[in-house]
Parts: structure tokens; C-alpha cells; sequence
């Protein structure tokens, strides 16, 4: 059997931010690692690196970097259901 390697998963987040939760629920419901990195703290400079605006969530998945929740989350099913 195959074995799916998984490309490291970072997800740009605010504990304040309901679009954010969202995310992390599908990462936790689809039992995907994923590593957090708090825009408010110390990512905000790399969110607009990344994006070129200062908005989160943003998910990185290896090199690609996704913007807007909704399809963050239709990506994720999309690749990892």
C-alpha cells in the first residue's frame, strides 16, 4: 500500500478571528499536523509577505500558499478527505 507523504501544513491565525476556528476544526476533523503561527504575535509581517494583505487565516501547504477560509477549507477536503 502506498504511503501519502504530507507536505508541511502552517496555518496564519488570531485567537480572535471565527474564520480562523473554522480552519483549525477541518485540520483537527481531518487528523492533519499543522503547525500555527499567531499573526498578532509575531506573523503579521510574514502574512503580508506571503498574501500581500494583512487578512487571515492563510494556510501554507509546503510552497503554496492559500487565502480565504472557505477555500482553504474546500481544499483541504479536497485533498486530504
Amino acid at each position: 500500500m502506498a504511503t501519502v507523504t504530507q507536505e508541511k501544513i502552517k496555518l496564519y491565525t488570531g485567537d480572535y478571528c471565527p474564520f480562523c476556528r473554522r480552519v483549525k476544526s477541518d485540520l483537527d476533523r481531518l487528523g492533519l499536523e499543522y503547525e500555527t503561527v499567531n499573526a498578532d504575535a509575531d506573523g503579521r509581517s510574514e502574512v503580508m509577505e506571503l498574501s500581500g494583505q494583512r487578512a487571515i487565516p492563510i494556510l501554507t501547504i509546503g510552497e503554496e500558499v492559500l487565502v480565504d477560509s472557505t477555500h482553504i477549507i474546500r481544499e483541504l477536503r479536497r485533498r486530504y478527505s
